[in-house]
């Protein structure tokens, strides 16, 4: 798993926050992905857009990851964004899990700051 962040502007709250991964998330890459995802919940960004167009793989560890990381988030008044092409897998846990019901996709962080309600980005990286 890979963490692609890197500041385009200041975090802060009312910002997006653009979280890009790669590889494989599971088990063996769970804790950096939590650490990852925390710290990005701990800026407290109006959006946080979670880039998986990268993402070759995903089982129910990191599900279970994205999905406390996207409740502590609207707890703390933002929302969390999926967003990218999805591989076939990524897709797949998703329905079968019917969290793709729980969370909103967008096929790019422009458009998930639509779905939202938009705010400008305080983060952005390459994969």
């Amino acid at each position: 798993m890979t963490d692609d962040r890197s500041p385009a502007r200041p975090p802060g709250p009312g910002k997006t926050s653009v979280l890009r991964l790669s590889g494989e998330l599971d088990y063996d890459t769970g804790r950096e992905l939590t650490a990852c995802l925390d710290a990005a919940v701990a800026e407290r960004p109006a959006v946080l857009a979670v880039d998986l167009s990268e993402v070759t793989f995903a089982d129910s560890f990191a599900l279970r990851v994205l999905v406390l990381a996207h409740r502590r988030l609207q707890e703390a008044g933002g929302a969390m964004v999926l967003v990218g092409q999805l591989a076939p897998a990524v897709r797949r846990l998703l329905e079968i899990t019917a969290t793709d019901r729980h969370f909103t996709l967008a096929d790019s962080v422009t458009a998930a700051e639509r779905a939202v309600g938009g705010h400008g980005p305080a983060h952005s990286g390459t994969p």
